[in-house]
């Protein structure tokens, strides 16, 4: 049986025109894997977008508008590989094969990061960019296109594993 999630956090960086860049983040509401084997390895990340937070609780509105939170309410990686790349000590890079669906638009994803391995369990760590144009999001823009935010985010996943 895998290792429950103890822990897991997704954060998502965002540029903004003419006001201030800010960071979001959002618990995971659900993650697991299956597999002893790395390069075998499946499992699944969810959050819900109704519990996105950016610090400001009208920004978070018009991004869950944006993103139609209400007819799309979680986003889901599905994990189906593992490609393994350097170790080093109980520590080894990866890139992550899957499926992300957003606003109900799944694509193909790689993602670049780390597995620490522990005993019962491991960490997950990785970082990549995400246009949300290709999910068929229009990003926010307020006051007559004055303040417009950047379709390209960066997305940092941290994910614990353990009893």
């Amino acid at each position: 049986m895998p290792a429950p999630l103890q822990s897991g956090v997704i954060t998502f960086a965002m540029r903004a025109s003419t006001v201030n860049d800010f960071v979001g983040r959002v618990d995971v509401s659900r993650a697991e894997f299956h597999g002893t084997n790395l390069a075998a390895v499946t499992g699944v990340v969810e959050v819900r977008l109704a519990e996105m937070r950016t610090g400001i609780g009208l920004r978070d509105t018009h991004m869950r508008n944006a993103m139609r939170a209400d007819s799309f309410p979680v986003i889901r990686f599905e994990l189906e590989g593992l490609d393994v790349g350097a170790t080093h000590a109980d520590t080894l890079t990866a890139t992550f094969r899957g499926a992300l669906t957003i606003h109900g638009v799944a694509r193909a994803v790689r993602v670049p990061g780390w597995v620490m391995l522990r005993s019962p369990g491991a960490e997950v760590h990785a970082s990549f960019p995400v246009d949300m144009r290709e999910y068929g999001i229009t990003p926010p823009s307020r006051f007559l296109g004055a303040v417009r935010v950047d379709p390209m985010t960066t997305i940092t996943v941290h994910l614990v594993f353990g009893s």
